[in-house]
């Protein structure tokens, strides 16, 4: 199965860059939080599988993975 895993940018849904794509499919699978490489962001940001959100530069953002 084909996945996509993208982050709200106010009213827009932005995909994540490939190589991030499947780190943040890891740390949903394993249900735990990581601090994990963001290329889109070129830094890194804590990534929250369970709570399905990014903690990047002070703002938490909603993220969803597209089937």
């Amino acid at each position: 199965m084909t996945f996509e895993w993208v982050y709200a940018s106010g009213a827009i849904w932005v995909p994540f860059d490939t190589k991030s794509q499947q780190q943040i499919e890891d740390v949903w699978r394993h249900h735990t939080a990581s601090y994990i490489y963001i290329g889109s962001f070129r830094a890194e940001a804590y990534v929250n599988g369970p709570g399905l959100y990014v903690h990047f530069s002070g703002s938490s953002m909603p993220i969803a993975r597209r089937c």
